[in-house]
């Protein structure tokens, strides 16, 4: 659904957004819906139509605008603002065709409105033709004297949806140089340089805005995040404290900071500073997830467990706090507990990948070979180019069906998708010499050793026989010789 914040129309008396006078629009719509349930409409002048409107964009009313748009096309049939209203009315209610010819007809008769192309720059934006809606937005640039940071974000926001972060950044920085203490850009901003993979203009750019503004809580938390992107945690830790000592509230910077300590694996810190977040408002399913993650990384898998809980009593749709208790719960040796658990997590989310392959090793562990099998297969089929699977499932043949031959196709299968994993071949060789195929599997071994010379480690360490071979060790010597 298109917003209008690039829009100026309705600006009359509420141009600040969130400082609108209350009372006065309240007022406005008391008259406007006693005029609708009456029948009859006392006088209203145009700006005062044009905020009733507003209003109810504004609140998704569309019902009413449209009733609003009417009485005032009555009552002023020349002001052309009520039509590009009306344009924006078909936008919202899903007619995007016919608002844009209306507004090609509206551009005629006057060519430099700057309504009539900011309007049509959002609708041609709306239909996915973005560079079109750019040059439109550029177009309202020459005919407008204020509000241009609207602009410039709606300019933005269209290179976001082309995929030109660069270019988005470029525009939201306009807007921030028009509109200084407007603190969400600096969010935009960030999410820009986050999504093109920019973290080095990232750092450059909240350095500078927090040496221009050190009492900026935003600018030092998006400056975290961008130190935190490279994994210079020390340095985002840094920035999260200043916006910490700047807002004391500002729980965000908690949580970043938390998930900084987890990456460097200071667990006992990072569950500190969650608990901490606590004082200001009361724990979610994320965070006691979180703190179920750092307690199991603690091998503390009972605490663990008491804080997943606590995660899917909030949220019982929360998939990876099934998992989180189902992993614990193996760890403890509990496998009808953790399997259940387990299964929970697929249930909820059957397309992942993962949560299959940790499924089948349990299922695999508890002897519930069939089972076990059926879940390997499901990670083949959702992600071939997992970098384990083919490994894992071709074991599998060996360990619950003694099948070399099963498991050499699946060896086949992994390393179609998998041509560079050197890990299946020295695993093919060692299921041959396994069976008892050594003259194949030493011709196998040249290949793998000049694929990567190194795997031949591997190789010995999962294959008692390929260790005890003569054979085996003598092509491995030779081929480095």
């Amino acid at each position: 659904m298109i917003t209008f914040a690039a829009s100026r129309i309705g600006f009359n008396r509420m141009k600040q957004g969130q400082d609108e006078d209350e009372e006065y629009i309240r007022e406005l719509l008391e008259r406007f819906e006693a005029g609708l349930h009456e029948g009859g409409f006392s006088f209203f002048d145009s700006s005062e139509l044009e905020d009733i409107i507003y209003h109810y964009f504004s609140e998704a009313d569309f019902i009413k605008a449209n009733q609003a748009i009417r009485y005032a096309l009555d009552r002023f049939p020349a002001d052309i603002t009520f039509e590009v209203f009306q344009a924006q009315y078909l936008m919202n209610t899903g007619d995007a065709q016919k608002a844009l010819t209306m507004l090609d007809q509206l551009r005629k008769r006057d060519p430099r409105n700057p309504d009539i192309l900011l309007t049509r720059a959002s609708v041609l934006g709306n239909m996915n033709k973005h560079e079109e809606a750019i040059k439109e937005y550029i177009k309202a640039l020459a005919h407008v004297q204020d509000d241009k940071e609207e602009i410039y974000t709606g300019i933005a926001f269209e290179y976001e949806n082309i995929g030109n972060y660069d270019k988005a950044a470029e525009y939201l920085k306009q807007a921030l140089d028009a509109d200084p203490d407007n603190e969400g850009l600096l969010y935009e901003i960030g999410y820009c340089y986050d999504l093109g993979a920019m973290s080095e203009n990232a750092i450059e750019f909240f350095e500078q805005i927090v040496d221009k503004r050190p009492y900026s809580h935003v600018g030092w938390y998006n400056l975290g995040l961008a130190y935190a992107s490279l994994d210079l945690f020390e340095k985002a830790i840094d920035a999260f404290d200043f916006a910490i000592a700047i807002d004391p509230r500002f729980t965000p910077a908690y949580f970043n900071k938390a998930q900084s300590y987890e990456q460097m694996e200071m667990y006992v810190d990072a569950i500190a500073i969650y608990k901490q977040t606590f004082e200001f408002e009361k724990p979610d399913a994320m965070t006691w997830y979180y703190l179920g993650d750092c307690y199991e990384r603690l091998e503390k898998y009972d605490t663990a467990i008491e804080n997943y809980r606590k995660s899917v009593h909030l949220e019982k749709q929360f998939s990876d706090a099934w998992m989180g208790m189902g992993i614990c719960f193996g760890e403890l040796g509990q496998r009808a507990e953790s399997i259940t658990h387990m299964k929970q997590a697929v249930k909820l989310e059957p397309e992942n990948p993962e949560y299959w392959f940790i499924l089948a090793d349990a299922l695999l562990g508890a002897g519930h070979e069939e089972e076990a099998g059926a879940a390997y297969l499901k990670v083949t089929e959702l992600d071939p180019y997992h970098p384990e699977v083919w490994l894992d499932y071709s074991e599998y043949f060996i360990t619950a069906k003694k099948d070399y031959e099963k498991a050499l196709e699946v060896i086949e299968d992994g390393t179609y998708f998998q041509p560079q994993n050197s890990a299946l071949a020295f695993r093919r060789v060692a299921y041959l010499i396994d069976s008892g195929k050594e003259k194949e599997a030493i011709r196998e071994l040249y290949i793998a050793l000049s694929a990567e010379y190194d795997g031949f480690k591997g190789l010995l360490e999962y294959s008692e026989k390929a260790r005890l071979s003569s054979a085996v060790m003598d092509a491995i010597t030779n081929f480095k010789e």
